[in-house]
């Protein structure tokens, strides 16, 4: 059997090592892949004024589970433009706590010590994770956004909770009076302008990235519109007294005039009675006798009754002179406040009706000038509209500032992944490989058992008459090329016991082996016949050959045989014979040429033998 060679099981089966390694590592990084997760993740901490104490900014409990509510869910799904639902999003963020260090060490110190421990987080870790399908890219984008949407979220709800004035996108000449669309556009301008005020004093110098416009640009943008072309169309629709329906307009405005004396007559009683309560305040504190009682606080001082004099039940009682009487005059003054606006809006009311006294019939509106006002409000509403937008997104991008001002970033984005790919196919190579190697080995081994025990000559140790059979077989389905020479040995058994001729079969088996290995093919075809295949040998280097495996048999224990090989050469150039079998049989009768010579002159040599008997 051939001896244990690695480097030709490897060579041999080198296409096997490599496909059980590309599929092995197919397979375990499809494997991998399947189970494999993304997880994006940002520490973000609540910075506002009370949040040590568990609080946000409007003093209402921090609840980090707002993160995931469907409202902040829900903008990020459209501002993604995402298909995926609002709960398939929410279950896969989470939200942790982080405590620190030290904290923990607190704690365990107090609870050691039997006192109290109570900690507030401020400090949380939100993670996004999607499965391997998903690419990193769409982890770390969701989560941006669900914090940028959360920000916003924060700062409408626990920052500045007052919205912004309606879109008075629905005002036209078919749902409204003409000069009521210019009071509607005109009420609506001056809240977004006071809104808007209130903004720019909030934070000085906010630029809004996504619209180009700060508060303050909004704020002449809404003036300009209102005391200049807004002002316009209010004169002309007055001058040439536009109504659509005159009885309707008339009517309306004198339930206003009637509706706003009554509240005026109200105020008018409740500012009377608030300023004698006022004035007997101040005589009862200067006198000091009337606001004292006989209950005392907590702990042990003398209370300061008022409730003898507050009356108004808007007016709530304290136990200082001086926050109550601060009360009474803010109410005062409220009041007062109320009664100006009602007796503007009244006037105005009033003034309509008066600048439409003499007016008897309704406009025409296919008249020039109804159609002017009607195109002139319709351009007005689309200015607004575009300028409400650019309002929205300016205080869109402003509550994300703010938001981010109450609640800070810890750091940047990461992005994990749950396993690592390319340390599972760098191990998945290594096995792999390691398994082709070993699948190559034990099948170039099994090989060689195989051959051994079916192909091989058990004395001789060469490839037995079936192998010989299928190499010649080979050969002859083509034409011979080149100098193909085949080399036929005889072994002769006839002077040699059982045991000597197995022994001689083995040395020769050895030798031949040794000679021919690396030129070509050798075989034992029986009956002590040895048939050797050489492609592109030349007779002279066969015969070479011939004559080395000569001399190393002369060495070994096959000397004490004798002459007892004979061999027979044939070549296909020399001999004029391309056919493998046409060769054969010469190199066969050659053999048996020289073994014929052989045994001649060895009957010659025995005769003339004085030792040879005579009968």
């Amino acid at each position: 059997m051939k001896s244990f060679d690695l480097l030709r099981y490897l060579k041999k089966w080198w296409f096997l090592i490599m496909l059980i390694t590309a599929v092995g590592c197919l397979g375990v990084y499809e494997f991998i892949s399947s189970r494999q997760s993304y997880t994006a993740t940002a520490i973000i901490q609540y910075t506002n004024a009370n949040a040590s104490q568990g609080r946000n900014a409007d003093g209402s409990k921090i609840d980090p589970t707002e993160i995931t509510s469907a409202s902040v869910i829900n903008q990020t799904i459209q501002q993604l433009g995402l298909t995926a639902s609002t709960e398939s999003i929410r279950s896969k963020i989470s939200v942790k706590e982080v405590i620190p260090e030290d904290e923990q060490t607190k704690k365990e110190t107090a609870l050691a010590d039997g006192e109290e421990y109570e900690y507030y987080p401020t400090i949380y870790a939100v993670s996004f994770t999607v499965a391997s399908k998903d690419a990193t890219d769409y982890a770390r984008n969701v989560l941006d956004a669900v914090l940028t949407n959360y920000f916003k979220y924060y700062s409408e709800t626990h920052v500045d909770s007052e919205l912004f004035p309606n879109n008075a996108s629905n005002v036209s000449v078919a749902n409204y009076e003409y000069i009521d669309c210019v009071e509607i556009l005109r009420n609506n301008a001056n809240e977004s302008v006071a809104y808007l005020r209130k903004k720019a004093d909030e934070k000085y110098g906010f630029y809004s990235v996504r619209s180009g416009y700060s508060f303050s640009d909004l704020v002449s943008e809404y003036e300009y519109l209102t005391q200049n072309t807004l002002n316009d169309l209010y004169a002309y629709i007055v001058n040439h007294k536009l109504v659509r329906d005159h009885t309707l307009l008339v009517n309306t405005k004198k339930n206003i005039v009637m509706r706003y004396q009554l509240q005026i007559d109200s105020l008018n009683g409740n500012i009377a009675e608030a300023k004698s309560i006022i004035d007997q305040f101040g005589d009862k504190t200067l006198d000091g006798a009337a606001v004292y009682s006989g209950s005392r606080n907590s702990d042990g001082g003398e209370t300061q009754i008022v409730s003898d004099v507050v009356r108004d039940s808007r007016v709530q009682p304290s136990g200082n002179v001086t926050t109550t009487y601060d009360k009474l005059i803010q109410n005062y003054a409220d009041l007062h406040a109320r009664r100006i606006d009602a007796t503007i809006v009244q006037g105005q009311a009033q003034e309509i009706l008066d600048l439409y006294a003499d007016v008897t019939q309704d406009t025409d509106p296919r008249s020039a000038e109804a159609q002017w006002a009607s195109a002139r409000i319709d351009e007005l509403v689309q200015k607004f509209t575009s300028l409400y937008d650019l309002a929205l997104m300016t205080i869109d991008e402003f509550n994300q500032v703010n938001g981010a001002d109450n609640i800070e970033m810890k750091n940047s984005i990461v992005v994990t992944e749950k396993l690592n790919l390319k340390l599972y196919a760098a191990l998945s190579v290594v096995l792999f490989l390691f398994v082709g190697c070993f699948c190559a080995i034990f099948l170039g081994r099994l090989g060689d058992f195989v051959d051994y025990y079916l192909y091989v000559d058990k004395k001789s140790g060469l490839p037995n008459r079936e192998r010989c059979d299928a190499a010649i077989d080979h050969y002859s389905t083509t034409r011979l090329k080149g100098q193909f020479t085949i080399i036929c040995i005889q072994l002769d058994f006839s002077a040699m016991s059982r045991n000597d001729g197995d022994k001689a079969l083995r040395l020769l088996g050895d030798q031949l082996q040794y000679v021919f290995r690396t030129l070509g093919f050798v075989g034992y075809n029986g009956a002590g016949r040895f048939i050797v295949l050489l492609e592109n040998c030349s007779f002279d280097l066969a015969k070479n050959c011939i004559n080395r495996l000569g001399s190393l048999l002369a060495k070994t224990e096959f000397a004490r045989f004798g002459p007892c090989i004979f061999v027979g050469i044939a070549n296909s150039t020399k001999d004029n014979a391309y056919e493998i079998r046409a060769l054969l049989r010469l190199s066969i009768r050659r053999c048996a040429d020289a073994k014929a010579r052989q045994e001649a002159e060895n009957a010659k040599n025995a005769a003339a033998s004085p030792l040879v008997s005579k009968s």
